[in-house]
């Protein structure tokens, strides 16, 4: 689609690792003292290269295969031992080798169908690691207050809105535009997502074998509440 095609090739300049967020997972990681992680809805290997730099083994996979493209790119161009790969986080089979971390974290998560689809996505982290590493957005907050837009974001080449649209059925229609004032073009797109509000988001985890660790409102550490932005959550798998 053309507007995915778009977003891949600026997607580093719409979101870009902030200081903080870099900040917090080299923590996470020195914390935890992982040695392999698999981060999944890598996006265009930013997250991926940066854990790599610690000598990590690091495997990042997305669905997309533009983003993918653009990560072998980029790994190649850095001399990154960072390897990357097209999967379905709802499957992830194909991915044989064992991994001490999962990531899931830009909002991956809420791409899942619903409730059960939720549960098969931990079962298929709680198969592949033992530490687990969440971000999406805080949806208590966005229902609560019936959010419909979010920041627009301006750079140097574009304008990049999002939308909410509040759906009966209780999940939401995700719509982005990106303006390229120069040129004049404009492209859109178009995702429905299951907004996984805290608890849920808690029972779902002790219901796949995962016990909660952490729960924080953003990368800065604060405190989660229902109006924080963000939901981070770590979580480390029981054994069966």
């Amino acid at each position: 689609m053309e507007f995915y095609r778009a977003l891949s090739e600026y997607y580093d300049e719409i979101f870009p690792l902030k200081g903080v967020q870099k900040t917090f997972l080299h923590d996470y990681l020195k914390q935890e003292s992982l040695t392999s992680v698999l981060d999944i809805g890598c996006g265009t290997g930013t997250l991926a290269l940066e854990i790599s730099q610690n000598g990590i083994r690091t495997l990042g996979v997305d669905l997309s295969e533009e983003m993918i493209e653009i990560s072998n790119r980029k790994a190649q161009t850095t001399g990154s031992t960072a390897a990357f790969s097209v999967a379905d986080m709802r499957d992830l089979s194909s991915i044989t080798e064992p991994f001490e971390g999962i990531v899931c974290l830009g909002n991956t998560l809420a791409h899942v169908s619903g409730e059960s689809g939720l549960k098969q996505v931990l079962t298929q982290f709680w198969k592949k690691g033992t530490h687990l590493l969440i971000q999406i957005v805080n949806y208590d907050r966005i229902l609560a207050k019936q959010v419909k837009t979010l920041p627009t974001i301006k750079t140097e080449h574009l304008i990049f809105q999002r939308f909410y649209t509040h759906r009966a059925d209780g999940k939401l229609d995700f719509s982005m535009k990106i303006e390229f004032p120069v040129s004049g073009q404009v492209v859109s797109g178009l995702n429905r997502l299951f907004p996984i509000k805290y608890d849920l988001l808690k029972k779902a985890l002790a219901e796949t074998g995962w016990e909660v660790s952490e729960v924080w409102g953003s990368y800065a550490k604060e405190p989660w509440t229902e109006d924080s932005s963000a939901t981070v959550l770590s979580a480390k798998r029981i054994p069966e």
